[in-house]
């Protein structure tokens, strides 16, 4: 693994330009602008990380059309399936840009541009913005207990917008229950889904054995953190969209 993490627009732009060019042809880095302006000693770099994960092939020095000494590639068989995906591409070079490394995680990282891009109050958008990167660390790091405690974070956050919205004040010590309690009494009319308190009941869980000793932790698994995950997710999308509505009207 490399010890900085690579961009994955420069890796695109190498794949791109590979398959650009017929799976027998020995591909001429120094014909693409963008890797003309990387340059020699960058772009040399990415095509050994590439051919390490077998993404690229043969690589082979020569003397660029364009001017300097350039390593030649060609793309293998499944780097011209990766060239047609871009979400394809991002998973399998994971281990090098340091992304997400699963579509699991591919989905929390496209939540989180989502909400970079939105209006979200400045009281608590850096802490979100990066409690959602820690989720999507954590689900693709096997650490289940910790993406499932900090899926509770995001919700409580997001489940006080809602009453806010319609001047509820909340507890401030109210957890995840408490607030789609008070939800589901005092605004009738927002919609919840029923399995949100199945999702309330892991996220319970996953904290006690988080701060108490016990004979016997029960561990979350897999599926259950993908389950509170994308329950998170929708939550958070609708208190978007919502805000999306408001900007549009001008309020």
């Amino acid at each position: 693994m490399m010890p900085v993490a690579l961009q994955f627009d420069l890796i695109k732009s190498i794949i791109e330009h590979g398959a650009r060019s017929e799976s027998n042809e020995t591909v001429d880095p120094s014909t693409s602008l963008d890797l003309r302006n990387a340059g020699v000693a960058l772009v040399t770099t990415y095509i050994e990380q590439l051919s390490l994960l077998g993404i690229v092939r043969d690589p082979l020095p020569l003397f660029g059309t364009k001017g300097g000494m350039w390593i030649g590639y060609r793309l293998s068989d499944r780097g011209r399936q990766l060239a047609t995906s871009e979400s394809d591409l991002r998973l399998a070079v994971a281990e090098l840009t340091g992304g997400p490394k699963t579509e699991v995680s591919e989905a929390v990282a496209s939540l989180q541009q989502e909400c970079n891009e939105s209006k979200i109050n400045e009281i608590y958008r850096d802490d979100f913005l990066k409690t959602l990167d820690e989720i999507r660390i954590c689900f693709d790091e096997g650490c289940f207990i910790a993406a499932i405690g900090l899926c509770g974070k995001i919700l409580e956050v997001c489940l006080r917008e809602i009453l806010l919205r319609h001047n509820i004040q909340s507890d401030p010590n109210a957890m995840v229950g408490t607030l789609i309690k008070s939800i589901r009494e005092r605004v009738p009319g927002e919609y919840m889904d029923p399995t949100l308190m199945n999702v309330v009941n892991i996220i319970n869980m996953s904290r006690i054995t988080a701060v108490h000793a016990k004979e016997r932790i029960p561990i979350p698994s897999r599926d259950q953190a993908i389950m509170v995950i994308f329950a998170t997710r929708d939550i958070v999308r609708r208190n978007l969209s919502h805000q999306e509505r408001l900007a549009n009207n001008g309020i």
